[in-house]
């Protein structure tokens, strides 16, 4: 673990060679945060409930992703795999088996464009996914899927996905998978919110398959995993948490839209 001292440094350093898109995101970060009393979630009177092209419409990302052209474009295991990328990026992670290929695919708009492991856990590269608009010439993003954790021993896994955190300038989101009928949040998930607090990464939670809980039970289970997680990444988290299905595709828009929001292509 950093000390506090080498954490400091550690974040000074970033500060100075982050471009502008991520510069600014730093120096916004209380902007996408609050205090406990202030943490919120999303209105949830949709979850379960299927959303129509009418509700995509309604929102302001569907202008960009109505208009996207989505591509995969490589994998890598080693920064000099990607480093040449220096877009706004955004991160999907999360445990194995919690619907993270199935999500992406949703927000990319492009089914059957991430491919998932036939054995679970066993995924062992970043896999990067171009994302641009005609609607919005020449803004690009990148899109990452980060392995999934949890079958995969620390010292396998951790020291790969550890330097990809740690150093990765252009990341502007982490994007934490958690399954909602699980209902609280795992040890390997605490575990990786201590890596993305230590590392200065912005980390939002996102519940998904919540199609299978009720209203109520939603709720109970995204304030509970909201207030875990702020013990263990006070500072890092974007304290709201998203309520998601790839099935209805409710919230699929919320994502969408943080990622344009981070990346100041809509304000």
């Amino acid at each position: 673990m950093l000390t506090s001292a080498s954490r400091a440094s550690h974040f000074a350093r970033s500060a100075v060679f982050l471009p502008v898109h991520a510069q600014f995101a730093c120096s916004h970060r209380q902007s996408h945060t609050h205090s406990r009393k202030e943490a919120e979630r999303p209105n949830s009177d949709k979850a379960g409930q299927q959303i129509t092209n009418a509700d995509f419409r309604s929102s302001p990302a569907f202008p960009f992703f109505s208009k996207r052209d989505a591509k995969f474009l490589f994998t890598a295991t080693r920064p000099e795999q990607y480093q040449r990328l220096n877009l706004p990026e955004f991160t999907f992670a999360g445990r194995s088996n919690v619907g993270k290929s199935s999500l992406i695919s949703a927000v990319l708009r492009s089914q059957g464009l991430v491919k998932t492991s036939k054995r679970p856990g066993h995924t062992s590269t970043l896999n990067f996914f171009g994302l641009e608009s005609s609607a919005y010439p020449g803004q690009k993003l990148t899109i990452v899927d980060m392995p999934g954790y949890g079958f995969r021993s620390r010292d396998e896994w951790g020291q790969f996905i550890m330097e990809y955190l740690s150093k990765r300038k252009e990341l502007l989101r982490v994007f934490m998978l958690v399954e909602s009928k699980v209902g609280e949040l795992k040890s390997t998930d605490l575990s990786f919110l201590e890596l993305t607090e230590q590392y200065g990464v912005p980390t939002q939670l996102v519940l998904t398959k919540t199609d299978k809980l009720k209203r109520a039970d939603l709720k109970m289970v995204g304030d509970r995993i909201l207030r875990d997680a702020l013990d263990v990444a006070p500072t890092m988290l974007v304290q709201k948490v998203i309520d998601c299905s790839s099935k209805t595709k409710s919230g699929i828009d919320v994502i969408q839209e943080e990622i344009l929001r981070a990346s100041q292509i809509i304000v």
